[in-house]
């Protein structure tokens, strides 16, 4: 597994976009959190299940390829307490 961060800037159909791009790349979504627009601009995280590792670059080149999406990067995942 892997959690990705996706920011872009906020049109219709961005989700839809990235969520076909994450699985033309055989990548599952695991989790995904939309954060609320600012400023124009808007965070996608999505933990995503990949058949190998060593698609991951391609799957990050393909979701920066994505209209309005100006930068991809790996997310560090909260530690949680409990």
């Amino acid at each position: 597994r892997v959690t990705l961060r996706a920011e872009a800037f906020g049109r219709p159909r961005l989700l839809a976009d990235l969520t076909e791009t994450i699985a033309s790349q055989g990548a599952a979504v695991v989790s995904a959190d939309v954060e609320p627009p600012r400023e124009q601009r808007v965070r996608h995280t999505y933990t995503l299940q990949l058949p190998d590792a060593t698609g991951l670059p391609a799957l990050m080149r393909a979701m920066r390829r994505v209209p309005g999406v100006y930068d991809v990067t790996r997310a560090v995942r909260p530690v949680t307490t409990g």
